[in-house]
């Protein structure tokens, strides 16, 4: 697997359960690689989706490390982007064997909380049942 594949897992998901690809910011739907302000002046960071439930408005990012390196430094950098978010929710789908391995950058993102209170993390395989709850619309 590569990011590229996890992200198309993302949208198979999404799909799958209903969700269309359009930017009129309606209940199931979702818009793909938007761009917004970097933490850094003068600079743009890209959200790969921004969903739209009936409920909420989540912010999803695919975060993907196969080998060893950088990977938590960058975690470090979401959290903070995630402290900011204007949306409900800020939703990490972690992928690959170094992110994955002994869930630890799930454990590191999900301890984060006190400073990113809407950050949560979880595996692709996750995200369907994690978003079942908001496919049923509110009550009037």
């Amino acid at each position: 697997m590569c990011r590229k594949a996890l992200l198309g897992d993302i949208t198979y998901v999404l799909e799958d359960l209903g969700f269309v690809k359009n930017n009129t910011k309606s209940p199931f739907t979702y818009q793909y690689n938007v761009k917004y302000p970097s933490l850094f002046k003068g600079k743009s960071d890209h959200a790969h989706f921004i969903l739209y439930t009936p409920k909420r408005v989540i912010q999803l990012v695919a975060k993907y490390q196969e080998s060893s390196g950088t990977a938590m430094e960058k975690l470090g950098y979401t959290v903070m982007d995630a402290a900011r978010t204007l949306h409900d929710n800020y939703v990490v789908v972690c992928g690959g064997d170094e992110l994955l391995k002994h869930d630890r950058a799930i454990d590191f993102i999900n301890n984060q909380k006190v400073h990113a209170p809407r950050l949560h993390a979880l595996r692709a395989q996750e995200l369907r049942s994690y978003l079942l709850d908001d496919l049923t619309p509110i009550a009037a």
